[in-house]
């Protein structure tokens, strides 16, 4: 009898790019097995599981607020509780159904009611945690899994479980990712020319406002300087403002300035980048790391436990990355850290470059994929 999978989670990118590297190992391994994802309505989640050719059902779920008033922090609450009421009655119909042989939690609130009804049910579930400082919906789930994964191997000392329930395997990166670095430089695509060194500032899914409007008053600095070109990836809900702002100020005119709202084609973007400035969410610090990219790390200072310093300052000891706090981000401290980077013949960019790191998994999607399929 051919084996079923549930995954759940999503919301984010972060959730779900480490899902689809799991679903494409298992794919490959037997595609016969049948996997079914199970995420939240609004996010990317569902048309990404079409592309995978997986079945997707949608389960009611909402977020907390952390910051925001007493009364849109009690409204949210109950709206969290209304939902994993009703979530978790259809949770325990889709499972009951499906029968799955493994579950596996991604993250993101569309988890909580899949979860619970596995407790319910009495089904194994598996976790992935890929923060270094994991999320509360994990801690607290951990108490009943089978196994937790998790990106970071420090992470472990955050749960107060048997340390035989977890499992360091890193974060799950794309296959298209993975095989992001190779000499098809597609320059041209974006507008760009080749054998120019090409600096990237993008603030997750999402953007950032704030990255976004250092990086075009750093390129003030550095835009007379031909050896060197900029893509800078806005995020959509800020591409017309940080567009405005760019034309204005006649950079549009300039060849070796690029803005983009959003890209799919990441691994085009890793593929021609030789400096990366970006937030520090987990999947964007697996993925620069997995394709060996040099970078500045913004942690987003309002992500829950500060886990995205946490993140960054992983790569910052492994001599990968240079961390940057966000009260800390002006153009003038960036045009300084580029200038460092670059100077004495480009030494300290060689020397991220160069550095090896040792205590961090990338076949995270190998060694998940062993579980869920019993190998």
């Amino acid at each position: 009898m051919n084996k079923r999978i549930i995954i759940c989670g999503g919301g984010t990118a972060g959730h779900i790019y480490p899902a689809v590297a799991i679903i494409e190992e298992i794919i490959k391994r037997n595609n016969k097995v049948q996997v079914l994802f199970i995420g939240s309505k609004k996010g990317m989640e569902k048309d990404i599981a079409s592309k995978l050719g997986v079945k997707f059902l949608s389960v009611n779920s909402t977020g907390l607020l952390q910051k925001a008033s007493l009364c849109k922090k009690i409204k949210s609450y109950l709206s969290f509780l209304l939902n994993i009421f009703i979530g978790f009655f259809k949770s325990v119909k889709i499972i009951y159904n499906f029968k799955p042989n493994a579950v596996l939690g991604m993250g993101g609130y569309s988890c909580a009611p899949v979860l619970l009804a596995c407790i319910f049910l009495r089904k194994k579930f598996y976790l992935h945690e890929q923060n270094y400082i994991p999320g509360r919906l994990n801690v607290f789930f951990s108490r009943f899994c089978t196994k937790i994964f998790i990106s970071f191997k420090e992470t472990e000392n955050y749960f107060k479980i048997k340390k035989s329930k977890i499992i360091f395997s890193g974060n799950p990166v794309r296959k298209i990712i993975r095989n992001a670095k190779n000499n098809n430089k597609k320059y041209e695509k974006y507008g760009l020319q080749d054998k120019k060194f090409t600096i990237t500032a993008f603030g997750g899914s999402l953007g950032a406002d704030k990255i976004n409007n250092a990086f075009l008053d750093f390129y003030e600095h550095f835009k007379t300087k031909q050896n060197y070109q900029f893509i800078l990836i806005s995020g959509r809900r800020f591409f017309e403002n940080i567009n405005s702002r760019y034309t204005e100020k006649g950079l549009n005119k300039h060849e070796n300035f690029k803005i983009f709202p959003y890209v799919n084609e990441m691994d085009e973007i890793y593929n021609l980048s030789d400096l990366i400035i970006s937030r520090s969410g987990a999947n964007t610090v697996a993925e620069i790391l997995i394709c060996n990219i040099p970078s500045i790390l913004i942690p987003y200072p309002n992500a829950i436990n500060n886990h995205q310093y946490y993140n960054a300052k992983f790569l910052e000891e492994n001599g990968k990355a240079i961390l940057i706090n966000d009260y800390e981000l002006t153009v003038d401290t960036l045009i300084k850290i580029i200038n460092d980077i670059v100077s004495n013949n480009f030494k300290i960019y060689n020397e991220l470059k160069n550095r090896t790191v040792n205590d961090y998994f990338f076949n995270g999607h190998e060694i998940i994929t062993n579980y869920l399929l019993g190998e």
